[in-house]
């Protein structure tokens, strides 16, 4: 663009010169040649000037779409990477690939290890239409040649490509086409299809860069979800682990304890019915104490689904809980404005974070009092539990009362797990979590 502005004038400029020497002052008047030239050069430079300015229109415009695509890629890679959930990223691929490539509609396929189409997500076709199409794709045609060679693929037509193999009755007219692989360390995940530009014509080079720069977030964020749900899943058998052990050395042990201390009381009770009596008495008080223990344990294993019910209710049944299994006397604060800036992911760290503190409480704290406060500060949602209990040495026990679970749920959703604690002080601990923008607004 830069030559062109600099020579075309100057050629423009040499031609007319010529025209004026060689031509129009030999074949007409003085006169007459001059204003001959005059009007030529006028139409070369309005013609010229539109030329210039139409591609350099095109180009602010070109322009424009990469600036809009790059922030809608930074976006979709920010929400994609922070979703845990395996068929919310899917959904959230598919939904944001059709709007960063203007495409009509869009689809996601999942493949299992012997090829069949296990997951078959879609964007722009209603569940009306989709009902309708009938069951997923087998893996023929194009979406069996992705999987086969995968790399990304543009077309005009569909039909014109040697592998497509049609549509099914139904289906919605589709004749644009762009596919590329989902891939994880060569590895693929899936296959994403986007059809019917928008705009008409074919999807652009540009289109397929996008594309390609959203599937790579999107493998990372698939990759993310199943290592989130593999760690679900060890966490859960870590915890009924470590329950186990807990019970096998407090409550079994003491029961156990309980069960030599009666048969013994049972062979005095006849010559020593005052001895007999008083170790029945402390067997009583021993059975008590394993009766509170469970209690605390219940408190642990009931956890209502925090992604079931608002935190204004779920966080106030948590507390009515310790109330009545650990005799807990629990003050609760919950802002509605607070609850309602989580995402789902958010709100279930939140309340299992919750959980486990509160069962600490029961379980180690020796506490007459606790407070369980949730409310926004400075654009973040903060948890705080505190109590009046014992405490305990923090600098010693970061593997221990639960603070483990807590730190890894925080750490999932993007928070932060802060506690303070000291032996003979109470503890206090604090979750807090950055509100997403999308769920602000």
């Amino acid at each position: 663009m830069r030559l062109a502005a600099f020579v075309l004038p100057s050629v423009l400029i040499a031609a007319l010169v010529g025209l004026d020497y060689f031509v129009l002052e030999p074949a007409m008047p003085t006169g007459l040649a001059h204003l001959v030239m005059l009007a030529v050069g006028i139409a070369g430079v309005l013609g010229f000037s539109t030329v210039l300015f139409g591609r350099l229109t095109a180009l602010q415009t070109r322009d424009r779409e990469q600036t809009v695509r790059l922030r809608a890629l930074n976006s979709a890679g920010m929400s994609l990477t922070s979703e845990l959930d395996s068929a919310a990223v899917l959904q959230r691929v598919v939904d944001q690939a059709r709007e960063v490539a203007s495409a009509r509609y869009a689809a996601l396929g999942v493949f299992d290890q012997s090829g069949t189409v296990e997951q078959f997500i879609t964007s722009g076709i209603t569940d009306e239409e989709r009902a309708l199409i009938g069951q997923l794709p087998h893996g023929l045609g194009l979406l069996g040649l992705l999987q086969r060679e995968p790399h990304a693929l543009r077309l005009r037509d569909i039909k014109d490509h040697p592998a497509s193999v049609g549509f099914p009755p139904n289906h919605p007219p589709m004749r644009s086409f762009l596919g590329t692989p989902i891939l994880w360390r060569g590895t693929a995940l899936g296959n994403l299809y986007l059809t019917e530009k928008k705009a008409g014509g074919e999807f652009s080079s540009d289109d397929e860069q996008a594309v390609a720069t959203l599937a790579a977030q999107a493998a990372i964020a698939i990759e993310n979800a199943r290592l989130y749900a593999q760690t679900e899943r060890v966490s859960v058998l870590e915890e009924r682990h470590r329950i186990g052990m807990d019970l096998h050395d407090g409550a079994i042990q003491s029961l156990y304890g309980l069960g030599l201390l009666l048969e013994g009381a049972a062979e005095r009770i006849e010559r020593e019915p005052a001895a007999a009596r008083e170790v029945i008495m402390r067997g009583v008080d021993r059975l008590n104490a394993a009766i509170a223990d469970l209690r605390s344990y219940v408190l642990g294993l009931r956890p209502v689904r925090g992604s079931d019910r608002p935190l204004t209710e779920s966080l106030r049944n948590l507390a009515e809980q310790a109330r009545s299994n650990a005799l807990l006397e629990v003050e609760v604060a919950v802002s509605d404005e607070a609850a309602q800036a989580l995402d789902r992911a958010a709100r279930e760290a939140t309340f299992y974070i919750a959980a486990d503190a509160l069962g600490n409480v029961a379980r180690h704290a020796r506490a007459q009092r606790a407070s369980l406060r949730l409310f926004l500060r400075d654009s973040r949602v903060v948890l705080e539990v505190t109590d009046n209990g014992v405490g305990f040495d923090y600098a010693n026990a970061t593997e221990g009362h639960g603070l483990r679970n807590m730190r890894e749920r925080a750490f999932a959703v993007g928070g932060q797990l802060h506690v303070e604690a000291a032996p003979g002080s109470g503890s206090r601990l604090r979750f807090e979590l950055p509100i997403r923008p999308e769920v602000a607004r």
